[in-house]
C-alpha cells in the first residue's frame, strides 16, 4: 500500500519534468545539474518549513483563519514569501552560476525542478498521511501550482542571466520572485477560503486555466529565444574578436589622424 502510494505522489513530479524538458526543443540540460537543483529544491522545504511554523507561532496565524484578509496576508507573507524565497535561494545560488545555464529557458527548467524537488517531498508527506484521494486530488491542482510559481520565477530568471548589466538582472530577478510569490500567495488564499465563499470554486478553476496558458505561452517564447536554435550564430559568438577588435584593443594603423 505505502508503495503505491509512493508512486502516486512522485508521478506528478515526473510527468512535469517530462513536460517541461521536453519543451526545451533547442538544447536540453545536463542531468547531473537539473538533479541537484531538484534535489536542494527537496532540501529547501525543511527551512521552509521551520520558518513558516515559527511566523505562525509568533503571529498566531492559522490557514483556518475565518477572517479573509488574514488568510489573504498568511497566504502571501508566511506561505508564499517564505517558501518561494527558499525556492529562489536554491536557484539563484546554485543553478544560475552553473556554466550549463546558458540560455533563457534554462531559467524555467531549473526554477521548475527546483520546484518540483519541493512539491514531490511535501506531496508524499501529504499523500502517505491522506491517501490516494488526496494525491489525486494534489496531482491535479497543488502539484501544478508549484511548477506555474516556477515558471513564473524562472521566466525572468531566465532574462535576467542575460541583462545588459547586474543592476538590470538583480532588479528583473526580484521582479520575479515578487510575482511568484503573488502567484503562490493568490492559490493559496483561494484554498483557505473556499469553504467560506463558495464562488472561490470557480475561482480556482479559471486561476488554473489561466497558469495553463501562461505555462504554454512562456515556455514557447524562451524556447524560441535560444542561441542554439541557429547554431552558426552560437559558433560565431564563442569566436574570439579577431586582433585589434576586442576590448581595450588599439585602433587600427589605418584609422584616420587627428589634429
Amino acid at each position: 500500500m505505502t508503495v503505491s502510494l509512493l508512486v502516486v505522489a512522485i508521478a506528478p513530479g515526473a510527468a512535469l519534468f517530462l513536460f517541461f524538458y521536453l519543451r526545451d526543443r533547442y538544447r536540453r540540460e545536463p542531468f547531473g545539474t537539473m538533479l541537484k537543483t531538484f534535489v536542494l529544491g527537496a532540501a529547501a522545504l525543511i527551512p521552509s518549513m521551520g520558518i513558516s511554523l515559527t511566523l505562525q507561532r509568533l503571529t498566531g496565524w492559522s490557514s483556518s483563519t475565518p477572517s479573509i484578509l488574514h488568510a489573504f496576508v498568511g497566504a502571501m507573507l508566511i506561505v508564499g514569501l517564505v517558501e518561494e524565497g527558499c525556492k529562489y535561494a536554491v536557484v539563484r545560488l546554485y543553478a544560475f552560476r552553473q556554466p550549463a545555464f546558458d540560455e533563457p529557458y534554462d531559467g524555467i527548467m531549473y526554477s521548475v525542478m527546483a520546484a518540483l524537488g519541493f512539491a514531490t517531498v511535501e506531496n508524499v508527506l501529504y499523500v502517505l498521511s491522506g491517501g490516494a484521494g488526496v494525491g489525486a486530488l494534489r496531482a491535479a491542482l497543488a502539484v501544478p501550482s508549484h511548477a506555474f510559481d516556477g515558471v513564473v520565477m524562472g521566466y525572468f530568471l531566465g532574462e535576467a542571466k542575460f541583462a545588459r548589466s547586474d543592476a538590470a538582472g538583480n532588479l528583473i530577478s526580484a521582479l520575479g520572485l515578487a510575482l511568484a510569490v503573488v502567484a503562490h500567495g493568490l492559490y493559496d488564499f483561494i484554498v483557505f477560503t473556499i469553504d467560506k465563499a463558495p464562488f472561490m470554486m470557480l475561482t480556482l478553476g479559471l486561476f488554473v486555466v489561466l497558469s495553463w496558458v501562461i505555462i504554454f505561452k512562456a515556455t514557447r517564447r524562451l524556447s524560441e529565444q535560444s542561441p542554439y536554435k541557429h547554431p552558426p550564430l552560437v559558433d560565431l559568438h564563442s569566436m574570439p574578436p579577431p586582433p585589434g577588435q576586442g576590448p581595450g584593443a588599439d585602433p587600427p594603423t589605418d584609422a584616420p589622424k587627428r589634429d
